[in-house]
């Protein structure tokens, strides 16, 4: 670097427009700045990605319709219709899932309780159609 040089200094007159000084004209009003967006924002994350796209709209074919639903809500339906189907490993991911988001809920279903109208009805339709 120059050690010659002096380093600069704000002024110290008593005049209006000079160095470090701009014209009252081109100063920034009081509450407002001059980078209008702000700082730009970083690139995001792995999961605010994962987060973005499983939120996203997606066309699922649902008998003869085609709907539009979130991405992870049709991967959820399919797969608790793999694990209806008999799929080993889907059944085992659904449950353990369901499992966390029950205690994430308090919603943790008492093993001792008997079961619902509903769900023996769902345990007799799984049981004639086991191939299914």
């Amino acid at each position: 670097m120059n050690a010659s040089k002096p380093p600069k200094r704000a002024p110290t007159g008593d005049y209006g427009v000079g160095y470090a000084r701009p014209p009252k004209a081109t100063q920034f009003q009081p509450g407002s700045s001059g980078n209008r967006a702000g700082r730009p924002k970083g690139r995001p994350s792995v999961d605010e990605i994962m987060l973005e796209e499983a939120a996203r709209l997606g066309k699922v074919k649902i008998g003869d319709k085609v709907v539009h639903i979130d991405k992870d809500r049709a991967l959820m339906r399919r797969l608790f219709d793999l694990g209806l189907q008999g799929n080993l490993h889907a059944i085992r991911l659904v449950m353990s899932r369901l499992a966390q988001a029950q205690a994430a809920q308090g919603a943790m279903a008492d093993p001792e309780e008997p079961l619902t109208e509903d769900e023996l009805a769902v345990l007799k339709l799984i049981s004639k159609n086991p191939g299914k």
